[in-house]
């Protein structure tokens, strides 16, 4: 795994918190999961704009319109 550091707000490292002793797991994991999924999501969207908009994104198509 790679170490990333980033400044929270108070509030969110709460919340975090509480929902990891909620559910007896650690903040690592929860924004583990949490970053992992949206990088999946933003993955498979970007997969999805190639495969219509083909290798050449920028070049408008008139049978799109």
């Amino acid at each position: 795994m790679t170490d990333v550091r980033i400044d929270l707000k108070e509030f969110t490292v709460a919340v975090l918190d509480g929902y990891c002793q909620g559910l007896g797991i650690c903040r690592n994991k929860l924004i583990n999961e949490i970053l992992g999924d949206w990088a999946y999501q933003e993955h498979h969207k970007s997969r999805l704009v190639i495969r219509v908009a083909g290798d050449k994104p920028d070049v408008a198509d008139d049978r799109r319109r």
